[in-house]
């Protein structure tokens, strides 16, 4: 049955922002959208057709011109902001620093050559030239020694505030900048005609370790409900709370996007026809998003559908993946009993010793000072090949942190 969630309003109030999600256990997403068009009151969209899923996004849309000349306009896709730091660990899907989306797309079938355009700001001040002189690269990777800048350079970056107060001899840079990277490209749209463009590319996806139904029930701001504020990122309500209450054998992966569907709203009128089509990826997956006539046509795929559609509020959608648990875990000496009375501080050792021993290639300078990454195989935390009696134990102490209120 269908619960109330999907049931719930659609694209009325205002989209909560996610959180910044902890590093070392758990991934944060980049919000992602579509294309956005120089305003134009000649160009209407007859349809777009959104398809989303976890390990996918595609979206068609279909332009027509209605005056009588040919319009050229700037045709941009901004990718997501990555903004770096200490406790930085977000959900980069591809390795390429100039495509971190593998974004491509087509107009009336053929491949766009599009140009690409970064900047590094800090503070809203463009730096990107002064990195580009001093040879620093714009998205430097994480866990990457940058041994090639010279002391003199490490600390003119520290005196002018782009990356942390880190000694150089550990090679580890901590930029402070935010990087903006938009592909763009200039588009005709005939007098008379209809335009279809086409783009696809790999989401962002956040989560966490898998947990117990109990420790979602007991710390409902992991799934960024704020009761108090009248907040709820994802429309959660009971009957999905329940879903995961009647089988107390399973920890739950938590998995999360957001989708920026307001920004591209510079055609002239409402979109015709628009189409959404969420694909959950398994049919035992729970899925929660704020909807409102949806309805189930496979047994993981939901659609929306709506005429003179005019965006005004983003997609969150949240996917919770059942995973066995081990129920003898929850006995075991190493379990929430003994780690109850531990300072944060050896909480935080025991938690990342079971990523290092996972194979988890730790994102942050304390992290990579305290464990390294020597032979290190997972770049996402969700990766990571744990047992379900070590998955257990980490929930565990991720409980026991957020109830001391540990630092990250």
């Amino acid at each position: 049955m269908l619960p109330r969630t999907i049931r719930a309003l659609l694209l009325v109030a205002a989209t909560i922002a996610p959180p910044q999600a902890s590093a070392n256990d758990s991934t944060a997403e980049l919000a992602t959208g579509g294309l956005i068009f120089t305003r134009s009151p000649d160009i209407e969209m007859r349809s777009e057709d959104l398809f989303i899923s976890m390990t996918e996004i595609r979206v068609q849309y279909r332009f027509f011109n209605h005056s009588s000349r040919d319009v050229v306009t700037q045709v941009a896709f901004p990718m997501p902001d990555i903004s770096f730091g200490m406790d930085s660990d977000i959900a980069i899907p591809t390795n390429d620093p100039e495509n971190i989306l593998g974004f491509s797309t087509t107009v009336n079938g053929s491949p766009v050559a599009a140009l690409v355009e970064r900047k590094a700001l800090l503070n809203g001040i463009d730096k990107t030239e002064t990195l580009k002189t001093l040879n620093v690269p714009l998205a430097p990777q994480n866990g990457q020694k940058q041994d090639h800048l010279s002391q003199e350079t490490w600390d003119r970056l520290i005196r002018e505030g782009l990356i942390e107060d880190t000694p150089r001899a550990d090679g580890y840079m901590t930029p402070k900048w935010v990087l903006k990277t938009t592909y763009h490209w200039q588009q005709r749209f005939p007098a008379g005609q209809e335009v279809s463009v086409s783009h696809r590319y790999l989401p962002s996806v956040g989560g966490t370790v898998p947990m117990s139904a109990s420790t979602f029930l007991d710390n409902p701001s992991i799934l960024q409900i704020e009761r108090s504020k009248g907040l709820n990122r994802f429309c959660v309500d009971q009957d999905f709370l329940n879903s995961m209450v009647r089988s107390p054998n399973l920890n739950w992966q938590q998995n999360y996007m957001e989708y920026i569907l307001v920004t591209g709203a510079n055609w002239s009128g409402p979109i015709r026809e628009f189409r959404l089509v969420v694909d959950k990826g398994a049919p035992e997956n729970l899925l929660s998003f704020c909807g409102q006539g949806v309805r189930k046509i496979s047994p993981t795929q939901f659609e929306v559908r709506a005429s003179n559609f005019v965006p005004s509020a983003n997609i969150s959608l949240l996917i919770l993946k059942p995973e066995r648990a081990d129920p003898a875990a929850a006995r075991d000496a190493d379990g929430s009993q003994n780690v109850a009375d531990q300072p944060c501080e050896q909480l935080w050792q025991q938690r990342n010793s079971i990523f290092k021993a996972g194979g988890y290639c730790f994102r942050t300078p304390r992290a990579i000072a305290a464990f390294g990454n020597a032979g290190c195989k997972y770049d996402n935390i969700l990766d990571v090949p744990l047992s379900a009696r070590d998955r257990q134990v980490v929930n565990d102490i991720q409980r026991i942190e957020r109830i001391k209120a540990c630092p990250r």
